[in-house]
This record gives C-alpha cells, structure tokens and sequence, in this order.
C-alpha cells in the first residue's frame, strides 16, 4: 500500500519526518477501502498520543484555560500539520470549533482521523473537565460505528453541515490543572524558534482555508473573509491578484469540491446541498452545477462515478 503511493515504511520511522499530504491521504482511504472499515481513520487516531504532536504539546499541556489551548492549537497549526485549517465561532452561547483539510485534499478517512486526534488532544490529554457537546461529521453514518462510540464520550451528528465540534461558551472558560503560566511561556519561546515547516502561508491558502468554513453559514463574502485577515476588501482583492487569483475563482472551485463531497459521500438531499454550499436557493444551485459539471447534480449522483476513489475524484474535479 505504501508502495504503490511513493513511500517506503521507514519513512514513518522518524516522527519529526514531513511526508507528502496527498500521498498519506490516498494510503488511509486505498486501505479503508480494500479493508472495508469505514472507521480506519478513527482506529489509527486512537494510537496517536499527544506527544506526537510535537514541541507544540509541551505548550497545550501548561495552557491555563480551554480557550487558550484551542488558541494555540490555531495559531500554531502548522507546525502540528499544514493539511489542517481551523476555526473558533462563539455566539455567546455556543460554541462552534470547525476543522478540514485544505482545499483540494478530500478524504473521508482524513477528516476521522483529525477529529479523533482533536478530541483526544482537548478532552483526554489536557486536565480541563469537560466534553463537547457533539461531534459533527459531513459524511453519512458509518457502518462500523462501535469504534466512533468508542471513541467521542458525546453526542455524534453524520450529515451535519461542517465538521468540528459544538459545546457551550462557558466550556472555553474551564481551567486546566495542568496549568503552569511559566512553562507556557518558556514553550512560546521555544516554539518561536522553529520556522514554520515549508513556504510561508500565502493569502491565497489562508483564504483558500477560511472560505469552506465559512460556506455553510453563509458569511463567504469578501468583506467577512477580509475582516477574517485584518485587511480590507480592496488590500485581498490586490493581493490575490498579485498570487494570480481572484476571491470568486476560490469560492467557485471550494463549492465543487465541497458538492463532490456531499454528493459521494453523504445523504444530503439536492435541497440542503444547495444551502450547505451556499446558494439560496435549489434551482440556482442545480443551474450552477450545471454549468460547472454538464449535468444535474441528480444525475451526476445517481450516475455511475468512474473507477477511482473518493479522494482522487474530488482532487481531479476541483482542478488540484
């Protein structure tokens, strides 16, 4: 299996070692494809401790709140995965922690297996006491679902509108009894110290990032994804020019890959795919898939998909 995706086993060997995304993503859904485990992402997260995250662990063990680990998690992401984009939405009452795969990387298995890894990071290897109060999947119910109930001490919701997890906005404010202010700021330090791993983050991926997130609640607009930066909407349109893109060019290309996904891989109906992706209305979004795709989106998914996996579908579909 390694073989046939570029890699040899004794690249796992070093935990320090950096290996190509599209290449472990389309190991993890090749082997719960041929194996029939629909929960393969979910069995290896449970191997994963929280030391492999990295030098980052030292600083999410000693953080003193919840808040401030998922804080941290955020902002120091790219050095526990490039692969992962997350966001934290606080309405005063509830809590919404999205996460996903960069654009262009689609893989069901993936997205398990960071879900478990962020569960176990926020409830089971930090000393704050508390739990989510739901799991959510984009993807339909599995068939094997023992190890999904094994797993999230919670609620679980498959065929919700993002993935990540919902808890009450108080829950941010649950101490850590791990908490050591000192050796938290001696871990910044330390981590401060490390360049980020590969190319610095453009303005093209950190939009790319934000935008699927940000689909189904319907605030993908420049202006929001702006605010997002800090920036205003003439300084993101200059730079994506500058980057050879456009905002409307990453929206349209986020919404394919966002509907190969609903389409392959949940229960959705036509209707709540229109909205998940951000259209008002049905008719408006079977006009645009048509255009985009040459069918409806009916047909397209009860048509017979080409022999490939999910992950290589998508990745061809949205250009990638």
């Amino acid at each position: 299996m390694l073989a046939s995706a570029g890699l040899r086993p004794s690249d796992l060997d070093d935990c320090e070692n950096w290996l190509p995304g599209e290449k472990i993503l389309s190991v993890l859904d090749e082997t719960a494809e041929r194996a029939q485990r629909d929960d393969f992402g979910v069995l290896l997260g449970e191997f994963r401790s929280f030391a492999s995250l990295g030098p980052v662990s030292l600083l999410l063990k000693h953080e003193s709140t919840l808040r401030d680990v998922i804080d941290s998690i955020i902002v120091h992401r790219r050095l526990i995965n490039e692969l992962i984009h997350l966001r934290l939405d606080d309405d005063g009452e509830v809590c919404r922690l999205s996460w996903g795969l960069v654009p262009g990387l689609q893989s069901s298995e993936g997205v398990n297996l960071l879900a478990t890894i962020a569960y176990r990071i926020l409830v089971r290897s930090t000393a704050i006491a508390w739990q989510p109060e739901c799991i959510h999947f984009r993807h339909r119910p599995p068939q094997h679902s023992a190890a999904f109930t094994r797993v999230f001490d919670c609620a679980l919701e498959f065929d919700s509108e993002f993935d990540g997890m919902s808890f009450a906005s108080k829950s941010l404010a649950s101490t850590n009894a791990y908490a050591d202010p000192e050796l938290a700021a001696h871990a910044r330090r330390l981590l401060s110290l490390i360049p980020d791993s590969g190319r610095p983050e453009s303005v093209t991926d950190r939009v790319k990032g934000m935008v699927p997130l940000l689909i189904p609640t319907g605030q993908a607009d420049a202006g929001n994804v702006a605010r997002c930066l800090g920036i205003s909407v003439r300084t993101l349109q200059r730079l994506l020019k500058s980057e050879g893109e456009t905002f409307s060019g990453l929206v349209n290309a986020c919404r394919r890959e966002l509907s190969v996904r609903y389409l392959t891989r949940s229960n959705h109906s036509i209707t709540d795919i229109s909205e998940l992706t951000g259209y008002s209305t049905p008719g408006a979004y079977s006009r645009w898939f048509v255009c985009e795709f040459g069918m409806s989106p009916g047909k397209w998914r009860t048509g017979n998909l080409p022999r490939e996996s999910e992950y290589e579908f998508a990745a061809r579909a949205v250009g990638f």
